[in-house]
Order: structure tokens, then C-alpha cells, then sequence
């Protein structure tokens, strides 16, 4: 009998290795759709890749970005609070009836449903490195579902149901994850995934040793499982002082349980951070590297950064992944300016007061004494306006003469807070002076509209048609990251001066003085200058111990958006450590268990 398969949709991110006259018709026969290599590779691995993009890119990072509390989206009288769910993502009142938690689990499922299908399809055709690239990918995927949810299904061929599978403990996920992506890193291009070319947006060398650096710094707390009653206890923080203070003694206690992970790569075997080193040892080797600048991988034209190891591509035309951080950071008459092309804006997610502070802002309207890569990542003060030459209305003050008006549009990072109606008295009583003479009704509406700082990481792509389709391809994960966990390992394994020299290369790259010293504190702060609003923050937290934490955005007593739950240093026991099974899976499968706490 003849089989028959679906022809594949092309993946945009990779039609640069493909015929296009080559296309697959929409239901052939297998011998058809297989006749050549490219053939081959576009109905079975190329497919596969596709569900890649505005979901996983997005929402696995919102999921860190929100629970790390390094973004927040204010309740600005009003505006939309999207139902007060991302206020609770900050204050770790989650729900597992939440409809994003079960959109990550199905599409991540969705993706390897594909590479299983796929990989079986391969089994014929005597396709050993497309099968190695597609078990490292599906790796990928289950390393996403393992540190969200914990325990979760392993799904390994079409004839096995997600609805019907039983949970796998999260460390035996662990292991089939490091084992299979093992096996296939000999069979992997060693070309970079970022750079224009036939490996453009796929699973190479660079991405699983990456991702395996991310497993392995985290690797005892993912021999732990969730269901278990105070789970997490051993990570949990005690600083109540707001600041988020990583403890050495605890980054201490965490390092020995890291001495104690024995993990093998090919010849290799050592502890857990000795095995992080080794693999960003093996992408230094193959040429990832600091960027010259640190905005350069982030320009519309970020294919050729030597810097970025996992993206996902993205424009307008041929990619269309999607990304939409802009769109939701900016006021409206931000991306409403004729400058930017009058796309539309939700005046919602800002930078935390916490993550300001940091790079050293601590005064409205401040021009000096902060780190640059506050104005590289966010949109503070008056840089709108100096970047357009035109002031315009904040969207309260309608004055007619806007352009000379101290209440026009302006941002202001010190005003982020998560309920703005509460502290009305308090804005009105505490005008600063660098908006005095100001009537204190307009002044409280201007704070509402403009209060926190926005979103700029990505240089503007003034030529797409669709602000969800920049051309800049989004970024996963850089060498940054891996040089500054590298760093971190160093510094646990008692190598201060490799760890200080890292730490430095970062800030000296970004225009910063040195650090005469450090601390586990000043590494955490660093990733945390770094890395803004880049999806890693929470992954970070956890094996710092300060996830748990109040901040000075998020603490007993502070005030959430009417339709939100507050925070209580009660509720953070660990159990938000990862996410509740979705409510939804589990009405599908009485197979699973939710984890503890919910």
C-alpha cells in the first residue's frame, strides 16, 4: 500500500535552505513528498520548527518575566489589567485554570507530537543527522515543560496518547532530556543558529550546549519533585528587607548540592558546575563572543550578531513568528506617532521599580550616575520626546499647547506601582520638583499614563508593515548569559578573580566602571542588569533562593488592581517554584498530578 502524508506548511525561518519551486502540494504520497533531500527535510524537520515562535518566545518568557517581578503592568484607572492575570503572575497567585498555562502545555506538546511524527517518518530514509537535530529539539521542548511544570508526560512516538500517558518524575525528564541531547551533539551542524544560512533558526552545536549549561546550573532542584509537600524548602530566601538580597550562606548551601550532580558529556564527566563551564567552554571554542556593543543584538538586522546562540526569526514577510513587547510596553501616542508609523500601542507592561533602581536610577529625571543599559533596554524620561523632536499629550492632559506643556508624554521609572488608585493621596501630596507649580489632579493623571519605564530594547523596524513582524529576530539566548553563568560557577567553585574578570568583560563591554570585587549578589544584580526582560530572570531566582522574596514592588501590605489578588509572604512557600498543571489537562487526564500547593 501507498502511504500518503500532509504536506508541511515551509517554515519561514528556514526557506533559505530550501528550493522553493519544491513546495510540497497539500496531500501527496510519501515516495513523492520524499524524492529529494530538501524534500525530505521540509515535510519532517522543518515542520517541526514552525511552532516555535510568538508562543513559546513569548509567553514561556512573560512566565519569568512576571513571576520574577522584573516587569509588571500597573492598573492605571481604567486601562486594561488583562482580568488582573499578569498582577497575579507578580504577586504568585496562580491559577491552574489560567488560560496561558495550558496554551505553553499544548503548543510545547503540539511541537513534540510533530518531532515525533517526524523522527518515525526519518526511521525510512536513512536520515541520522535530521533525527539527532529533531531528539535535540523535542529535548528542547521537554527542558521548557520540565522546569514549568515538573513532572510532566514523556511523549516519545505518535502511538502513545498525552491524554493518556502518566507523569514522568521531573528528574527522570531531566535524564531523557541530557541523555538525548548528548547522543545527538556529535550529530549536530556546528554552525550558528542565529547567522543567515541552511542552519538559520534550527537546533546546532551551540544551542544544545547552551541548553544543557541551563540545565546543569540548575540541576539539583530539578531532581526534586513537585508534588511533594515543601518541595522547594531548601531554596527558599529569608531577606524581608524588599532588596531581593541573594545570601552567601545560601548560595553556599546550593553550590554543594551542584558539587554533588555528577553529569557526563561525550568523554567529560564532572559536577554541575564544572559541567556549566565546560560548555560554555565549548561555544567559546566555537566562536560565540561579546558583540562589540550591546545594542548590535538587537538591531533589525540581527542576523550576523556574533553574540546571539538561540533566536527565533521573525519579519513581515517571509518568517511572520511575531513578537509584541513593544506593542504592549508603549503608551499610545508612543507607537500612535507619525515617527513610528501610527502602529497602535497598549500603554500596558513597564520595568519594576526593583529592576530601575538597579541600574542605579534613583530621582526623576536624573541625566547621570545610572548604567547604560537602561536607556538600551527601556525608554525612560524625555527619550521619546528627544528621539521624535515632538512633545505630545500623555493622554489625560490634553493641553492645547502640548508641545510646551510639562505634562506632555514622558516616562517615569520610579512610578510603576501595581495599583494606582490606592495611592492617589499620596502622589497628589508628594509633587517632586522637577514638576512643581503643577495642579496635583493633573499631576496624579500624568503619573497614572506615564508611570514606569518601556520597553526599547529592539531598534524599531520602521520599514515592516506589521509591528508584530519586526525583522529583528527575537533573542532566547545569548553568550552574555553563558558568560556570566560561567562566571557564577567560577565563583562557587571558589575562582574569584575568573569570576571577577567575566563579570568585568560584561561591564566594562557595556560602559561601566569595573567591580573592584564581587559577591553571589552582585552576579545575581548583574544578570539581572544584563539580561532584562530576556525570559532568564526567574530561572536565575530559583537557584539564587530569592524567588520567594518581597521586593519593593511586591510585599505584604502593597495594593493590586482591584481584579488581582495581593501578594502574602505566606503564599511564598516555594510552591510557585513551577507552575500548576493546567486545569484543562487535568479534566483530560485523571492520570495527572497537580503539584503541591494548588
Amino acid at each position: 500500500m501507498k502511504k500518503y502524508i500532509l504536506g508541511s506548511l515551509l517554515l519561514g525561518a528556514l526557506v533559505s535552505s530550501c528550493n522553493l519551486d519544491e513546495t510540497p502540494l497539500s496531500s501527496f504520497s510519501q515516495d513523492e513528498a520524499m524524492k529529494s533531500e530538501t524534500l525530505i527535510y521540509v515535510n519532517t524537520v522543518a515542520s517541526v520548527y514552525n511552532n516555535f515562535g510568538n508562543r513559546l518566545g513569548t509567553s514561556i518568557a512573560d512566565a519569568s518575566n512576571f513571576l520574577s517581578g522584573e516587569l509588571l503592568v500597573p492598573g492605571r484607572l481604567g486601562d486594561w489589567v488583562d482580568g488582573g492575570v499578569p498582577q497575579n503572575k507578580m504577586t504568585h497567585n496562580l491559577n491552574p485554570g489560567q488560560g496561558d498555562w495550558n496554551s505553553i502545555w499544548t503548543n510545547v506538546y503540539g511541537t513534540i507530537a510533530k518531532a515525533n511524527a517526524a523522527i518515525e517518518t526519518l526511521a525510512d530514509y536513512n536520515k541520522e543527522d535530521f533525527i539527532a537535530e529533531l531528539k535535540a529539539y523535542r529535548g528542547l521542548m521537554y527542558f521548557h515543560l520540565m522546569d514549568l511544570f515538573g513532572n510532566v508526560p514523556l511523549v516519545t512516538s505518535t502511538s502513545q496518547s498525552t491524554a493518556e500517558t502518566t507523569q514522568s518524575k521531573r528528574a527522570e525528564v531531566f535524564k531523557f532530556v541530557w541523555d538525548e541531547v548528548t547522543g545527538a551533539l556529535p550529530m549536530l551542524a556546528t554552525a550558528h543558529s542565529p547567522n543567515t544560512g541552511t542552519y538559520y533558526g534550527r537546533m546546532t552545536q551551540g544551542v544544545a550546549y547552551m541548553l544543557l549549561a541551563k540545565m546543569a546550573a540548575n540541576a539539583p532542584i530539578y531532581q526534586l519533585d513537585p508534588t511533594q509537600t515543601n518541595w522547594a524548602n531548601d531554596y527558599l530566601g529569608s531577606d524581608m528587607s524588599h532588596e531581593n538580597t541573594v545570601s552567601e550562606d545560601k548560595a553556599a548551601d546550593i553550590t554543594a548540592k551542584m558539587k554533588a550532580v555528577n553529569l557526563t558529556i561525550g568523554g567529560f564527566s564532572g559536577n554541575a558546575l564544572e559541567t556549566v563551564i565546560y560548555c560554555v567552554n565549548k561555544l567559546e571554542e566555537q566562536g560565540y563572543k561579546l558583540s562589540s556593543t550591546y545594542p548590535e543584538n538587537f538591531v533589525v538586522a540581527n542576523e550576523t550578531s556574533v553574540e546571539n546562540i538561540l533566536t527565533v526569526p521573525n519579519d513581515d514577510k517571509t518568517y511572520r513568528r511575531g513578537w509584541d513587547h513593544q506593542v504592549r510596553s508603549w503608551h499610545y501616542n508612543h507607537a500612535g506617532h507619525s515617527h513610528y508609523k501610527g502602529f497602535s500601542s497598549w500603554n500596558g507592561p513597564c520595568a519594576s521599580v526593583d529592576l530601575v533602581k538597579k541600574y542605579g536610577y534613583v530621582q526623576d529625571r536624573q541625566t547621570e550616575g545610572y548604567d547604560p543599559r537602561l536607556t538600551y533596554n527601556f525608554y525612560i524620561d524625555r527619550d521619546y520626546v528627544e528621539e521624535t523632536g515632538e512633545r505630545v499629550t500623555d493622554g489625560k492632559n490634553n493641553d492645547i499647547n502640548v508641545n510646551s506643556s510639562e505634562l506632555a508624554l514622558e516616562y517615569m521609572p520610579l512610578h510603576a506601582i501595581l495599583d494606582y488608585s490606592s495611592a492617589e493621596a499620596k502622589i497628589k501630596a508628594n509633587i517632586p520638583a522637577t514638576h512643581t507649580g503643577y495642579d496635583a489632579e493633573a499631576y496624579f493623571q500624568h503619573v497614572v499614563k506615564c508611570g514606569g519605564a518601556r520597553y526599547r530594547k529592539y531598534e524599531f523596524d520602521y520599514t515592516t508593515s506589521n509591528h508584530s513582524y519586526p525583522g529583528n529576530d527575537l533573542v532566547i539566548w545569548r553568550y552574555a548569559d553563558a558568560l556570566l553563568m560561567k562566571a557564577e560557577m567560577n565563583y562557587r567553585l571558589g575562582n574569584k578573580a575568573d569570576a571577577l574578570a567575566a563579570v568585568n568583560e560584561i561591564r566594562v563591554r557595556a560602559g561601566v566602571e569595573p567591580f573592584a570585587d564581587i559577591t553571589m549578589n552582585d552576579i545575581s544584580n548583574e544578570r539581572h542588569r544584563e539580561l532584562a526582560w530576556e525570559g532568564v530572570r526567574r530561572h536565575d531566582q530559583i537557584r539564587y533562593a530569592i524567588l520567594n522574596q518581597p521586593t519593593v514592588d511586591r510585599y505584604d501590605g502593597a495594593t493590586v488592581n482591584q481584579q488581582a489578588i495581593p501578594y502574602s509572604q505566606a503564599n511564598m512557600n516555594g510552591h510557585t517554584y513551577v507552575l500548576p498543571i493546567p486545569a484543562d489537562q487535568i479534566a483530560l487526564n485523571t492520570n495527572l498530578q497537580q503539584n503541591w500547593g494548588y
